[in-house]
């Protein structure tokens, strides 16, 4: 499989134009395996702290504002 250089669609090795933007392929890439990136760990505890701080600042004012009506 081949990557066309301008619209990035792949291709057949033997095709001589793009199929989607008709550009003519002289040397095009190899298409590269694209590597996904993993999220940090610290992203994730930072998400779970913030959703930790919303719940117990609802916790703590139902607690409070409960029975005031």
């Amino acid at each position: 499989m081949k990557i066309c250089p301008i619209c990035k669609t792949k291709f057949d090795d033997s095709a001589e134009f793009c199929p989607q933007c008709k550009a003519q392929l002289e040397e095009v890439k190899t298409a590269a395996p694209q590597k996904k990136e993993k999220i940090p760990k610290s992203f994730w505890f930072t998400i779970l702290g913030v959703f930790g701080f919303i719940l117990l600042v609802i916790l703590v004012y139902n607690i409070i504002y409960a029975g005031v009506a």
